[in-house]
């Protein structure tokens, strides 16, 4: 007589359990149900800096923003500005802003593409205020860190009125040359520029500032190589918004 496996487990008195032929493919299906909704969360859902309104999010909107970077207080028109976290106003860590050469023009709808274009010669200037921890000013870091390691310490005359430095192969600045200007002879304030030789064959080079306002306040700016020849006028330009910025700030 044949003896049915249940019947020979009841004999033995284990506990006999029925379970369904589905329950391990629902399982599964489930699983993979919940792999596949968080990839698609992951690909389009808010990233860390939407929930955080750092993303970039420009208006055109010239309402006045007050806030404030490590104590010091700024009165900055919207549309100048990059994120909504820096329209919120108060305490910022770090507000990040831009305009458009030629004339360093807040943002507008008719060059919301010009703004976002990250091209070789494109017209956006970035500039960021956030607090300053560095001992070292500007020229304090170019003359002691940077001049001794160039292979012409004295500098060669440069383009547009600016002194040309460059570094040997092997240092790590194979694409960086140094350009410097004397702003004022008076106070002995010096620009320090550094750019890219050639930069990403894509995006192309670019010049950057790193200085400390009046106030402590670092306050740093980036352009496109190809505008170098307009130096003076962004460097003009962004000292003399950053200092509107503050003067018109509440007392």
């Amino acid at each position: 007589m044949k003896i049915d496996q249940r019947d020979a487990d009841a004999a033995l008195g284990s506990d006999v359990h029925r379970h369904s032929s589905w329950t391990m493919p629902a399982i599964l299906i489930l699983i993979t149900a919940a792999i596949g909704i968080g990839i698609f969360f992951y690909l389009t859902g808010p990233t860390v800096q939407d929930l955080a309104g750092t993303t970039p999010s420009p208006t055109a909107s010239a309402e006045p923003v007050d806030l404030k970077v490590d104590g010091i207080a700024y009165r900055i028109p919207a549309h100048y500005t990059e994120s909504r976290a820096a329209r919120g106003g108060g305490d910022q860590d770090e507000v990040d802003l831009h305009v458009l050469l030629p004339d360093l023009h807040p943002w507008t709808l008719t060059d919301q593409s010009a703004f976002a274009s990250n091209a070789p010669d494109a017209r956006v200037v970035h500039f960021v205020l956030k607090p300053d921890r560095q001992t070292l000013t500007e020229d304090q870091r170019f003359e002691r860190a940077l001049r001794p390691q160039t292979t012409n310490p004295d500098g060669v005359p440069g383009p547009y009125a600016l002194t040309q430095f460059d570094f040997p192969q092997g240092l790590g600045y194979d694409d960086t040359q140094i350009f410097t200007a004397l702003l004022d002879a008076k106070t002995k304030a010096l620009l320090v520029l550094r750019c890219d030789k050639t930069g990403d064959p894509t995006f192309g080079a670019s010049c950057i500032r790193q200085m400390r306002t009046p106030d402590g306040i670092g306050l740093t700016y980036r352009f496109k190589r190809a505008h170098l020849a307009e130096w003076q006028t962004i460097d003009s330009g962004i000292t003399k918004l950053v200092a509107e910025f503050r003067s018109k700030a509440p007392k």
